[in-house]
């Protein structure tokens, strides 16, 4: 009875196991501080191929701070990166930084501007974790155009991200998904290679908090920091005035296995463990 007992339960876990063999379910795991902490070393590059390109912008689309080389766009290097690093280094007091920001894997020319090439199975549920005094959302299909987006976001003034002396230290943020290369820049399609553990991915992390409804907040805004050469103190990212504040970054993490693949490995590891004990015992 128990060899019957061991043998159901490892066959299980392997069956279990074995179906999730050619799957491309994975967990891309990040730092959240590196939003503000990795900052490029130069000012050379476009945004899809600098590393840690950032860029935070007073007002969409008019007024940009960029550590990278704006071809299409073309604004003065090295003042842009300097002032972006300006203004990053001025975020080192008590209820400054980063409240909120998202990530959003679709294929479009945007998102492949900043260098992202991964995008979800259409199917695929989409699930995050947060730490340290952060909430998440998914926001699903936003603005019609597909995909899921993972929002993230604090109402405690303390855990706001922030660089310097007493600025919190977050611990890791994840996203779980079906991730494919969209290798014909079409969206997902049956020909697309999924990401394999150990893959290095390069996504998109930055805020989208102004007055678009998909992604506005009424408890918080994006960025939240004294004036830095714009007059008088600013409450950034959602406030009158400002609703195109905000801030950009190219962030790579590398793919681990989701929860439920560890949890399935341990289960045919205990299993395989049991049967060894199990064969022991008899042979005694």
């Amino acid at each position: 009875m128990k060899r019957t007992i061991v043998a159901l339960a490892l066959g299980t876990c392997m069956v279990l196991v074995s179906s999730m063999a050619g799957a491309t379910m994975v967990t891309l795991q990040f730092d959240p501080n590196d939003l503000l902490n990795m900052a490029p070393a130069d000012a050379t590059g476009g945004k899809p191929d600098q590393a840690n390109a950032r860029r935070f912008h007073q007002q969409w689309a008019t007024t940009y701070y960029e550590t990278f080389t704006n071809a299409t766009n073309p604004h003065a290097q090295p003042a842009d990166y300097d002032a972006y690093i300006a203004w990053r280094d001025s975020l080192n007091t008590d209820g400054e930084g980063i409240a909120t920001f998202n990530s959003w894997f679709l294929d479009n020319g945007a998102a492949r501007s900043w260098g992202e090439t991964i995008v979800v199975r259409p199917d695929s549920v989409v699930t995050a974790t947060a730490g340290d005094g952060w909430s998440y959302t998914i926001i699903h299909d936003p603005y019609g155009l597909g995909g899921d987006s993972v929002q993230w976001y604090t109402l405690d003034p303390s855990q706001r991200i922030r660089v310097g002396s007493g600025a919190a230290d977050l611990g890791p943020f994840s996203i779980t998904a079906d991730l494919y290369y969209d290798s014909n820049a079409n969206g997902w399609d049956a020909t697309d290679l999924g990401v394999s553990l150990g893959d290095a991915v390069r996504f998109w992390a930055g805020n989208l908090n102004g007055d678009d409804p998909e992604f506005y907040r009424s408890d918080t805004a994006a960025l939240y920091f004294d004036a830095w050469s714009l007059g008088g103190a600013a409450n950034m990212g959602s406030g009158a005035g400002h609703p195109g504040s905000g801030f950009e970054a190219a962030l790579t993490a590398t793919a681990v296995p989701e929860p439920v693949t560890m949890v399935m490995l341990g289960c045919l590891g205990a299993g395989m463990a049991a049967a060894r004990k199990f064969r022991r015992k008899n042979k005694a």
